[in-house]
């Protein structure tokens, strides 16, 4: 009885809904479907292979690093709760945290870089082939043959893709989706567009070419003149470590004996007599590991036009940092 009051009112509702809002509910519905057939796609992607998917969302390896990073932290704040050691576990804690995703976002970049350089001559081949008279598929699926470095994978993909019957269009836009980068995405649209309105699409794919490859030297252009950036970020580092390891060798040591000599007599213990040269220390490893860390991202952000590629530069200053404090403090 109850379910049947349900499926009337449904029906009711249905029947005062137009045909636009039952189209949208429709189409919500669908969207809510696709969502969730997504994320049961990545999941099963991570089962099959962790490295692959680590390596297309590196920000997916902090789900992995961070609980590691806290249980290294939980243990050793257990072993050394209360001594000075407590520092390293903290620094150490930060950089197990960061370090993988760092590391894969580096290797990403690394390799998109390679795809994009070769992306030009890809795209004048298949202009090529398309000139000659063979269709995109058959062109693409001719220039597979060759050699495009790290795009070539991208390209055995493609080539397969279609010979499944997906269509020319969607190939490329999986491709773009795949890579996701400004130069991929920017050329994936022109040519798609020109698709769309049937024009020649081997003077487009042309042009896209052309496109590419300027903007692949804009880019090599501004890396050599941020590189210098890069630089002065390092070498201001290193004087900052430089000038806090003479602090702590000469300074520090004067003050304390000076604090001592006071003390004894009695004169200026409130000020000199207060001074304590391992807190002072200490003082200057903390500003010298934060100064590290803020540095390195500051030297992606210069260097790289992206905080998140300046994590490798923080481990790496951090630990200088840190090993300057340890080894020769």
């Amino acid at each position: 009885m109850v379910q049947t009051d349900e499926l009337e009112t449904q029906s009711f509702a249905s029947e005062n809904l137009s045909n636009e809002q039952l189209k949208e509910l429709e189409e919500n519905s669908i969207a809510m479907g696709i969502e969730r057939s997504k994320k049961n796609i990545r999941i099963k992607e991570f089962l099959k292979d962790p490295y692959e998917t680590f390596y297309r969302y590196p920000s997916y390896v902090a789900f992995v690093s961070v609980p590691v990073a806290l249980i290294f932290c939980f243990i050793g704040f257990k072993l050394v709760w209360g001594s000075v050691l407590i520092d390293d576990v903290i620094i150490f804690t930060v950089l197990i945290m960061i370090t993988p995703p760092a590391i894969m976002h580096y290797k990403k970049r690394k390799v998109i870089s390679k795809i994009e350089e070769y992306m030009p001559n890809f795209l004048r081949d298949i202009s090529e082939m398309s000139q000659a008279g063979l269709t995109l598929p058959k062109a693409i699926s001719t220039v597979a043959r060759g050699e495009y470095g790290e795009l070539s994978k991208e390209v055995h993909l493609m080539d397969s893709s279609m010979s499944w019957g997906v269509s020319f269009e969607d190939t490329l836009i999986n491709f773009s989706k795949r890579i996701n980068t400004p130069l991929i995405s920017r050329s994936v649209a022109l040519i798609t567009q020109a698709n769309r309105a049937g024009g020649r699409v081997s003077s487009v794919l042309e042009a896209a070419a052309r496109d590419a490859s300027e903007i692949k030297m804009l880019q090599r252009e501004r890396n050599g003149n941020m590189i210098i950036y890069l630089v002065i970020v390092y070498m201001a580092f290193f004087v900052f470590i430089f000038v806090i390891l003479t602090l702590t060798s000469t300074f520090v040591p004067t003050m304390a004996q000076a604090g001592q000599a006071a003390a004894d007599s009695g004169a200026g213990s409130q000020f000199l007599g207060a001074f304590d040269p391992a807190k002072f220390t200490r003082t200057l490893f903390h500003a010298a590991v934060i100064q590290g860390f803020v540095s390195g991202l500051v030297a992606g952000q210069l260097g790289e036009g992206e905080v998140f590629a300046g994590l490798k530069h923080s481990v790496i200053l951090t630990l200088t940092a840190w090993a300057a404090f340890t080894l020769l403090g």
